[in-house]
């Protein structure tokens, strides 16, 4: 019974019927279900949709409950900076090494090309990266306070 609602599942999610094939699998256990146990009396055919349905209904109905309780997933508040500063430069692609690396907004002052080659940005990038914190005034004092 696991084995054929997993075989409707992943059927079901090939097709790329997201939000329905958890249903639409559903469905298809509680028909095998019906079929299987023999449940519900001498009309098989009927029993089976009967019971495809409530399976379905309940899943969709857990489904959905699901989706009311779940959240996205709070911003790492530690990255602001550095994710602005990427998107600024159109380097959104290496966010996740600065991630990787634990290179977060604190850390921004005292950047280096050895750094940020530790966390594998490219050459190019990195250029553009260290010639922006030199630039911008708020990081440069930040580096200034840090030394003192």
């Amino acid at each position: 019974m696991h084995a054929l609602l997993f075989c409707l599942d992943t059927i079901t999610y090939k097709l790329q019927w997201m939000e329905c094939h958890c249903m639409a699998a559903a469905f298809g256990s509680g028909a095998m279900f019906s079929l299987v146990s023999g449940f519900g009396g001498p009309n098989q055919a009927a029993n089976a949709v009967t019971s495809g349905l409530f399976f379905a209904l309940v899943q969709g109905g857990l489904f959905q409950i699901g989706q009311k309780f779940s959240q996205p997933p709070a911003e790492d508040t530690r990255y602001i900076k550095a994710r602005n500063m990427l998107h600024n430069l159109g380097l959104e692609g290496y966010e996740k090494n600065f991630k990787k690396g634990l290179l977060t907004d604190n850390t921004l002052p005292l950047l280096t090309d050895s750094a940020l080659r530790d966390v594998r940005i490219p050459p190019g990038p990195r250029l553009l990266i260290l010639d922006h914190i030199e630039r911008d005034l708020e990081l440069k004092r930040g580096k200034r306070g840090g030394r003192n």
